[in-house]
């Protein structure tokens, strides 16, 4: 699935059919009005922040994990980070990073490549016996 063609609202859903629930049970899970989850799923409404990770929770979606990045992406408004993102932003050193990005001008391809360093590293360490 390519990211930037699928809307929130219909990802929401998939999510929601594939996890076994119907509208108004997950609706129920998620403390809200089906109908707002309705034009959430139909992208009449945006998902309240307050709601996104009790959302992400229910659908049994990990910490990590693609969906979640996806689920957490696509709700966020245009120029706005998403809520998950915004806790790590908000740590010293990121803006730094983020601007030496910048500066150095590293290209699309550049950025996967340091992510897939970063992704790799963690899995060397996670692999290690401790």
């Amino acid at each position: 699935m390519s990211i930037k063609k699928k809307s929130f609202g219909s990802f929401l859903k998939t999510l929601r059919l594939k996890a076994g629930f119907g509208l108004r049970r997950f609706a129920d899970l998620i403390e809200m009005p089906a109908s707002n989850l309705s034009a959430i799923e139909h992208n009449r409404r945006s998902m309240p922040g307050d709601k996104l990770v009790l959302a992400a929770e229910v659908l049994g979606l990990e910490k990590g994990t693609k969906d979640w990045g996806d689920f957490f992406d696509l709700c966020s408004t245009s120029g706005q980070i998403p809520e998950d993102v915004q806790r790590i932003v908000n740590k010293g050193f990121i803006p730094a990073l983020l601007r030496t990005i910048d500066n150095v001008q590293l290209s699309d391809k550049d950025i996967q490549n340091l992510i897939e360093e970063i992704q790799g590293k963690d899995d060397r360490t996670q692999a290690k016996p401790r």
